[in-house]
């Protein structure tokens, strides 16, 4: 079980020259901004993290104290739990981490200060849409199985006001279906003649869908790498247009340009793609296919 050292136990202990071992467990570029005075690290997200420890720790008794950045990460949990499966037997983790310590006014290594980490801020303005690192992610489902592929981005901008998306559209380029499951040659250029065709999407008729981006709200407390804004817009796919709003997680890059993701389903039905759909036909038999499909958009901007 964990057991927690504060800050001025763990003072006592380096001043009383006991043999024991400190362990950063942030990442390497964490580790050489700012660490406790003589400590090692071991980062423990890698998956070589408990080989790192080994060559650091003479002996499973020996005492060792990990740490993280602070109350809120559960690095430092993670640590003591992995190093006492691992049948370390004296294992502590200091109360606050990296934070606790600064925060009593004591040092680090190199001379440093420790700054809370938060994402860079978005610049305002309209960034054009990279097309050949953007691309879109789709599944289609039925009973038995799933297919699933990308479609190129086409063009395409986002606007950002206020840290915010405020505008902007999307254009994907339909004659791009692309099938990634099936290995078959024959049966992957059926499936694509299947969904262009006017069974699905018509594309000879409608060769582009486009998400039109009409404004934003902020998803309160959100945590880095999780949606931080609710994007409300418009889907116009074989000549239907319908609303839709979708959870996007935004960053601004170093080097001046934008990244963004989205996941979320549509009901293929709202814009007419009706075969296999239980709701309009009867007696499908294997001809039965989900209403819903699901999209994952990547898109990347041009550098400002």
């Amino acid at each position: 079980m964990k057991q927690a050292i504060t800050v001025a136990e763990l003072i006592a202990l380096l001043e009383s020259g006991e043999p024991n071992v400190l362990i950063d467990t942030h990442p390497p570029e964490y580790f050489q901004q700012a660490h406790l005075p003589g400590a090692s690290n071991a980062c423990v997200y890698e998956m070589t993290f408990l080989d790192t420890v080994a060559g650091i720790v003479a002996s499973p008794d020996t005492p060792i104290v990990v740490y993280g950045s602070s109350d809120r990460s559960q690095a430092g949990v993670v640590a003591c739990r992995k190093l006492a499966e691992a049948g370390y037997r004296n294992v502590r983790e200091l109360s606050g981490g990296l934070k606790a310590w600064q925060t009593a006014g004591i040092g680090l290594e190199p001379d440093a200060v420790c700054h809370d980490e938060t994402p860079a801020a978005l610049r305002d303005g309209t960034y054009h849409l990279d097309t050949k690192a953007s691309r879109l992610e789709w599944i289609g489902r039925n009973l038995n199985n799933r297919h699933y592929g990308i479609i190129s981005v086409a063009e395409g901008s986002v606007k950002i006001a206020g840290g915010l998306i405020s505008g902007g559209s999307v254009t994907l380029d339909m004659h791009s279906i692309v099938n990634l499951d099936l290995r078959d040659e024959a049966y992957n250029r059926m499936l694509i003649s299947h969904l262009k065709s006017d069974d699905f999407f018509h594309v000879e008729r409608y060769p582009t869908a486009t998400f039109r981006l009409d404004s934003s709200k902020t998803i309160p407390e959100a945590a880095p790498g999780s949606p931080g804004q609710i994007v409300t817009g418009s889907l116009e796919l074989k000549g239907s247009s319908n609303q839709l709003s979708f959870p996007v997680e935004i960053a601004a890059q170093e080097n001046g340009h934008i990244k963004a993701h989205a996941a979320f389903d549509i009901d293929r039905t709202r814009w007419g793609v009706l075969y296999g759909s239980g709701r309009f036909f009867e007696k499908l038999g294997m001809h039965l296919v989900s209403d819903t499909i699901s999209i994952e958009l990547f898109l990347v901007t041009e550098p400002a």
